[in-house]
């Protein structure tokens, strides 16, 4: 499928029904992230990143672009626009966002609200080496083929936690950005 026709699925299975809005306070740590979709020979790809090992915060992991919400920031989507412009260069003339999926909380005390967008044809980016230490495309069928994933245990606070994880070129993708891709994935019903 291509980014058209992934849009297309997108906007068909958005609700009206919003689940009830997180404030921007430094309790919630509001945050936001974008799901860049490309086409690479009439296939539909997502732009990921990789954060640089030195980093305090998710060191070497693989995210989506995006980031703390700022006070200059007007709306959350500001916050996933800035930061796509602040890691890999690319201007919002470049950007055309289709929505949003509903709110996500981490186990960390984040909450991110995840935009879904298309990039023009022909954008190319340029990662900040501050703040990505990789950026590349993976096929939206690699993502939705759920004999990629794998389930990842863990212990948190005396519990067991079982979160899925998908081996990519540049490391595990697991987490928070595993699970927002997954429910963008489960809400466009891939695959089909």
């Amino acid at each position: 499928m291509n980014s058209q026709q992934i849009i297309a699925r997108f906007s068909l299975s958005q609700t009206t029904e919003r689940p009830a809005t997180i404030r921007f306070n430094a309790e919630k740590r509001a945050s936001a992230v974008m799901l860049p979709l490309l086409d690479i020979n009439d296939e539909a790809h997502l732009l990921l990143c990789k954060r640089p090992s030195y980093l305090l915060h998710h060191p070497g992991e693989i995210c989506l672009p995006g980031g703390k919400y700022e006070e200059q920031d007007d709306t959350l989507m500001h916050t996933a626009l800035r930061e796509l412009n602040e890691e890999l260069n690319i201007g919002t003339h470049q950007v055309t966002v289709h929505g949003k999926l509903h709110q996500y909380a981490t186990l960390t005390g984040f909450t991110i609200e995840p935009f879904v967008c298309t990039l023009s044809e022909g954008t190319t980016w340029q990662a900040d080496p501050n703040e990505v230490a990789a950026s590349f495309l993976l096929p939206l069928s690699y993502l939705s083929n759920q004999q990629n994933w794998q389930p990842l245990p863990f212990e948190r606070n005396g519990k067991t936690i079982t979160l899925q994880g998908l081996m990519t070129p540049h490391g595990l993708l697991w987490g928070a950005t595993a699970s927002i891709i997954n429910n963008f994935i489960k809400q466009l019903a891939l695959p089909v």
